[in-house]
């Protein structure tokens, strides 16, 4: 282990968690306290202002969807990702995302994963804090791959008496003003769980297509499935980023092409949102945590 005080403390910091780490996530850990400490960086962002502060990035887009019913036009969708409430994501932290969601007066906030990180003692207290999210149409989510890992079933349940709908390979409709809109979620992709067509069965080609997946690699499939446009998370941007070199990836495997924003593949959009918690070390650098806002057009 380097001798860095930023890594011997957050190593220590992982306490009973330290061995679930993934080979890659362990790879990944040592790889960013390599660069830190040749970088010199302290954890103290007062001091270094180039090291992200905890102040969320609020992002407001347009996205265009064939076949938009009227009633729906400028219908406005909070995405929340990768919330990740663990010993590096406290409570408040999270009930300051759920306020700064309900502050942008959403139709619907919709949810694609990753609410805790490692520990299942985690769950009660991120679904109370996210049942105080406000929406006229409600919250839908979807569970991530350390959902999957922990307790798929034990989120679901929490989720759901916090009034979110969890969509496990299944769809819901809004109904507005005799009109419909459909939000349809899949289970998460790298545990080979994910479904589009179960998902997408109810779903007409004439309405648009809209997909909640966790992890951004499903967009081939999505284009396959003529899937409109697609919410992801996962990457979390990379989370760390040091100036003038390639993101650091924390979080993803090196084969991740694509980390933040809008990414197009045929006729299908996809977003991926740099998420709002952090992993393997706590702290983002460059890569700010983040709230899309978008705003439905035809």
């Amino acid at each position: 282990m380097l001798e860095c005080p930023l890594v011997l403390k957050y190593w220590d910091f992982l306490g009973e968690n330290r061995m679930q780490l993934s080979s890659v996530s362990r790879r990944k850990f040592l790889q960013s306290a390599g660069i830190l400490s040749l970088s010199s960086i302290s954890l103290d962002s007062t001091a270094h202002p180039f090291i992200a502060s905890e102040e969320i990035d609020v992002s407001h887009h347009r996205v265009r969807l064939k076949n938009l019913p009227d009633s729906f036009e400028g219908f406005k969708i909070v995405h929340l990702t990768d919330i990740h409430h663990s010993k590096f994501v406290s409570f408040n932290e999270v009930f300051r995302m759920v306020e700064l969601a309900n502050r942008q007066s959403p139709d619907v906030v919709l949810l694609t994963g990753d609410y805790i990180t490692w520990s299942k003692k985690f769950i009660a207290p991120v679904a109370e804090a996210l049942r105080n999210l406000k929406s006229r149409f409600g919250s839908y989510a979807i569970l991530g791959n350390h959902d999957m890992r922990v307790d798929a079933e034990g989120i679901t349940q929490a989720l759901e008496t916090a009034q979110i709908k969890v969509l496990r390979n299944s769809a819901e409709r809004i109904d507005f003003k005799g009109d419909s809109l459909w939000i349809a979620g899949v289970d998460e992709y790298s545990y080979g769980q994910s479904d589009i067509p179960k998902a997408m069965r109810e779903v007409p080609l004439s309405q648009p297509r809209i997909l909640l997946a966790h992890n951004p690699e499903i967009v081939s499939q999505a284009t396959c499935h003529q899937v409109d446009f697609v919410l992801a998370g996962h990457t979390h941007g990379g989370q760390i980023k040091i100036p003038f070199m390639r993101s650091l990836n924390v979080v993803t495997q090196p084969s991740q092409d694509f980390l933040e924003g809008f990414v197009r593949n045929g006729n299908t959009q996809m977003y991926i949102s740099r998420g709002l918690g952090k992993v393997v070390i706590p702290v983002r650098i460059l890569c700010p945590p983040e709230i899309p806002v978008f705003y439905l057009q035809s």
